[in-house]
């Protein structure tokens, strides 16, 4: 793939969603991704849910643009090629708890000796010290524990996590950031850095202005469902056939109303007054949507510059003119067959054509690897691929166990 990251390697042991979304996003930007898998593949490989082709969806989500190679890093032969893999790039990935890189022996003070403008990423669940450091954490466990779950759900019921993985996934993009400032650092003063993530950082820095509403006293918030406390009207309403979602539109939803009264009334004259009156607000507009279908909603609406938009589910997003406008439905032939339908990359960079190449198969450029970049002989090749740790069957390695210790 050519883009405006040719020329620069970066070395992937990472699994699940945050480090595997980073990588794919410079990945689609040019830079090329070689995935680091233990014999038998990461977890995220087997996940329950849909597959292609024995492919879980959660691989073919965030793992193209990427070459794939096997090392059982237990073993001297896959170790060594690690080394010599290190001597040759820019960057190195992984998302494992403290410790477990150092046990592999690829942690960043021994790769440094290697290659000293080595770019090293750590992805982790609470950083690398602390009283913390320690745990596992996931999106979930993370979301929770950073405030974010508290936020989400129905006023008075139990707390909720969004479905999508927003915490991994913008750890993904702050650590595709946090590598692109580093490799501008290698650039201009010759030298690497070390770079640590967690996922309990993102999520606090998710907080925004809700950290500094708790802290002028504004008072802990909680969840509202799809209000926003300081705005009315706000949110999600029903319509007669189904849902639509309306930002920002006082006084012009008045107007679309025919209620152009309402903006005179002393109860919804002002920001605070319509919070105050927000049950009698809602019910004037609420009973007005839902006496017409989301079409004509949505045409009146617009008609008034209005910020509104349908609740779509996820099958009428993957038909949606717009979206398949701007290419956000990627269909990519896959290396065992038939195609697949992914997510797109939002970012659009004039002067490269968007190439997006297909997820790639468990150790499907292991030879490929191994001979081009590191030049070995078939050989040299056949002992890497064929030495083991002799764990039996069924039996956990150590290199497999720890990339079940994601963060």
């Amino acid at each position: 793939m050519k883009g405006p990251l040719t020329g620069v390697r970066i070395l992937d042991l990472t699994h699940g969603i945050a480090g595997p979304t980073a990588t794919m996003i410079l990945g689609d930007l040019g830079a090329e991704i070689i995935k680091i898998e233990p014999p038998g593949g990461v977890s995220t490989r087997v996940l329950s849910g849909p597959h292609h082709e024995g492919e879980s969806c959660n691989t073919l989500a965030y793992n193209r643009s990427k070459k794939d190679i096997i090392l059982d890093l237990n073993t001297e032969p896959s170790r060594q090629a690690l080394y010599d893999l290190v001597k040759t790039s820019d960057v190195l990935i992984s998302n494992f708890r403290p410790g477990v890189m150092a046990r592999l022996g690829a942690d960043y003070e021994t790769l440094k000796k290697i290659n000293s403008k080595l770019v090293y990423v750590v992805i982790s669940g609470y950083g690398p010290s602390g009283p913390h450091a320690h745990r596992a954490a996931t999106d979930m466990t993370a979301s929770a524990h950073g405030g974010i779950v508290s936020l989400i759900g129905e006023p008075g019921r139990t707390p909720q996590k969004a479905q999508p993985a927003i915490i991994d996934s913008t750890t993904g993009v702050y650590a595709a950031v946090g590598i692109l400032a580093a490799l501008r650092d290698k650039e201009r003063l010759g030298k690497g850095a070390k770079i640590d993530l967690c996922l309990l950082d993102v999520t606090v820095s998710l907080l925004g202005h809700i950290v500094p509403h708790y802290t002028l006293g504004g008072g802990v918030q909680r969840s509202l469902g799809s209000r926003q406390g300081n705005q009315v009207p706000f949110g999600v309403y029903e319509t007669k056939n189904g849902y639509i979602a309306l930002g920002p539109c006082w006084p012009q939803i008045a107007h679309a109303l025919g209620r152009d009264e309402l903006t005179q009334d002393v109860r919804f004259s002002t920001p605070e007054a319509r919070v105050q009156h927000e049950e009698e607000l809602n019910s004037i507009v609420g009973g007005w949507l839902l006496q017409k279908s989301t079409e004509d909603c949505l045409c009146t609406l617009q008609a008034e510059d209005i910020q509104v938009a349908p609740v779509n589910t996820v099958d009428k997003v993957v038909e949606d003119v717009q979206v398949n406008h701007n290419h956000m439905i990627l269909t990519l032939p896959h290396p065992l067959g038939g195609e697949i339908k992914v997510a797109g990359n939002p970012i659009k960079i004039s002067g490269y054509p968007e190439d997006y190449q297909s997820p790639p198969t468990l150790g499907q450029h292991t030879e490929e690897v191994f001979s081009s970049i590191l030049g070995y002989d078939e050989k040299k090749i056949r002992l890497v691929m064929e030495t083991r740790s002799g764990k039996m069957p069924g039996q956990k390695s150590r290199f497999r166990g720890a990339w079940k210790e994601e963060k």
